[in-house]
């Protein structure tokens, strides 16, 4: 009797079905890699022909009327050439082949069905057991052979899988009220943003309640930061190429940044991707001895990255303008310790303030085994511990993740599922011991003794980019932000041309109400609908904007002097006096 299927051996071998049905269908085409994702798989093909959505339904049918003869894998380990022989119409396998020979890994192939693949194993012994209808083929997309640009475009035929028809079906519903929620399609209804490819892709126009909502974000986080010592700086969006060498970002980052061509002088610049470099300019004006720690910059500049064409995702994951809560703490090795306690408070602050609180964070290591950290293994190993020491004593919810630090140093990323229900970062907190090195930006202070000491650098964001976050928040909220955010927070509705004189009251109670939490005076934004229009239409288009207070007002009730509020919650008169604590309530 076989045994029950694990789902990830389930979806490892449909993503060899996959290949062999499309390789009949489309016969001359090329399967590259196909490997188990989270909830299923995907297979990348050098296609000889063209797919369509609607040819993802063919593929299925042929992948569960094949299913039946798929009855085990068999195995085989073969040689170099043997691997060359198997599969010599097929370069992408080759390439593997050779790849995996050079690295000293023996090589095998998994024959099912008469079809055979370069692979590793991890297959289900129990394919006759596999529900034929648990999985389903989702999406297609571009993918670069090896994720680099300068190869070939492949297409990529994603799928998901489960071990029941029910769970799939779970799933697939849950999909569907993501979708609702997705802020791209939320950005379109509520006027948001826009992306065009007139402009460029990862390159979105913020339209005027877009920009709103990005301009209230950054008010309340430099009112924030402010409060806690934070000096705000401006910073030129281009830098000379010598910069970035004494920071070491030429040499870990030039791929992602955007360069310009050799000036009259002969000087290569960068658009900046990073605010640090800049920061760091800043410091050496302005620090000279130990009492002039901390220091905290901040800026809210806009960054320029150079992000791969298939991972952008509207305001989530973007090539700019990138608007970081960025900023740059500089202080001594006794001051660590407190400053990042009083960020990790400072985050949990800001996440509660928007009901965020199904976060943990990710405390990203180095590996000293693998040599993979520059400058000195004791500032490192000392801000390791400082970073973990704040978390124990804050009681806060992390994993460690060995191998996975910056270049310059350990660092605290904030996690949180999205809507999709996968691991995503929303902010980071990063602990610098390098850059500050003679070997890179040399920075130093006057300490105690009179002796010359380097500084400490945290660097800090804890909205990420405004625009990322707000991509986040349209999604967790489904587009209901917190009223103190909404771009319009009431629309008053009129009835007929009766009330205009009634209509100017409110608008003057309006005008009066001023928000204090949580960004100081923050003034009520308000429009009037005097079209003449069905009420109906006006509710609807309003409802489509998220606009969160509604104002129905009519003949009757400018004569009994109240106003008929239509909420989310429903609908009810209140007098216009009261109209004001309602709002500030709200």
């Amino acid at each position: 009797m076989s045994r029950v299927n694990d789902v990830d051996e389930v979806r490892h071998s449909l993503s060899h079905l996959m290949a062999q049905v499309v390789k009949e269908i489309w016969p001359g085409s090329l399967n590259a890699i196909g490997p188990v994702i989270e909830d299923g798989f995907y297979t990348d093909f050098e296609l000889n022909g063209k797919i369509s959505e609607d040819d993802l339904l063919k593929i299925e049918d042929a992948m569960r009327a094949k299913l039946k003869d798929w009855t085990h894998f068999e195995k085989r380990e073969v040689s170099l050439e043997e691997a060359e022989e198997i599969f010599r119409d097929n370069k992408y396998k080759i390439e593997l082949a050779e790849e995996f020979a050079a690295e000293g890994k023996g090589l095998t192939v998994y024959t099912c069905g008469g079809f055979d693949d370069l692979c590793k194993g991890g297959h289900s012994d129990g394919l006759s057991n596999i529900d034929p209808k648990s999985f389903k083929l989702t999406r297609t997309a571009g993918a670069y052979w090896r994720g680099d640009e300068k190869n070939i475009m492949l297409t990529r035929i994603y799928g998901v899988a489960f071990t029941t028809e029910k769970e799939l079906e779970e799933h697939l519903e849950k999909q569907e009220l993501a979708k609702e929620c997705d802020h791209r399609k939320l950005g379109k209804e509520m006027k948001l943003f826009k992306i065009t490819p007139d402009v460029g892709a990862g390159l979105p126009l913020m339209m005027p309640r877009g920009e709103t909502v990005k301009n209230l974000l950054m008010r309340y986080m430099r009112q924030e930061e402010e409060e806690r010592g934070y000096k705000y700086v401006s910073t030129p969006v281009l830098a000379q190429e010598e910069l970035y060498k004494r920071s070491g970002h030429a040499d870990f980052y030039s791929e992602d940044m955007y360069s310009t061509e050799n000036d009259d002088e002969g000087n290569k610049f960068y658009l900046k991707p990073m605010n640090c470099p800049h920061h760091h300019m800043i410091f050496e004006e302005l620090v000279q001895s130990y009492r002039d720690l901390p220091l905290r910059l901040a800026e809210h500049a806009g960054l320029y990255r150079h992000e791969l064409s298939g991972t952008l995702t509207g305001l989530i994951r973007m090539r700019g303008p990138i608007t970081q809560n960025d900023s740059h703490t500089y202080v001594t090795q006794g001051q660590l310790l407190d400053e990042f306690k009083d960020l990790l408070g400072f985050v949990e602050m800001i996440y509660g303030e928007f009901e965020m609180r199904d976060y943990w964070y990710r405390l990203s290591l180095p590996d000293f085994s693998k040599d993979k950290y520059g400058g000195d293994k004791q500032s490192w190993i000392h801000a390791s511990s400082v970073i973990k020491r704040a978390l124990d004593e804050s009681n806060a919810d992390y994993i460690e993740e060995e191998g996975e630090a910056a270049f310059y140093g350990p660092k605290l990323d904030v996690q949180m599922k999205n809507i999709n229900g996968k691991e995503d970062t929303i902010a980071t907190i990063q602990v610098d011991v390098l850059v500050p090195s003679e070997e890179r930006m040399n920075l130093s202070f006057v300490n105690r003794d009179g002796g010359k000491d380097r500084p400490i650098i945290i660097h800090k964001a804890i909205m990420g980019a405004f625009e990322r976050f707000m991509g986040f928040l349209l999604e967790k909220t489904g587009g209901d932000l917190p009223f103190w955010l909404v771009p319009e927070q009431v629309r008053i509705l009129t009835i007929n041309d009766s009330v205009v004189e009634y209509v100017e009251e409110i608008t003057s109670v309006l005008e009066d109400t001023l928000l204090i939490k949580p960004l100081k005076y923050n003034e009520v934004r308000f429009s009037v609908d005097n079209r003449n229009e069905s009420l109906g239409k006006k509710i609807k288009e309003a409802t489509e904007l998220r606009i969160p207070v509604q104002l129905i007002v009519g003949p009757k009730d400018a004569g009994s002097r109240v106003v008929s509020v239509r909420t989310k919650d429903g609908e009810s008169k209140m007098k216009i006096e009261e109209l004001k604590d309602f709002l500030l309530g709200q």
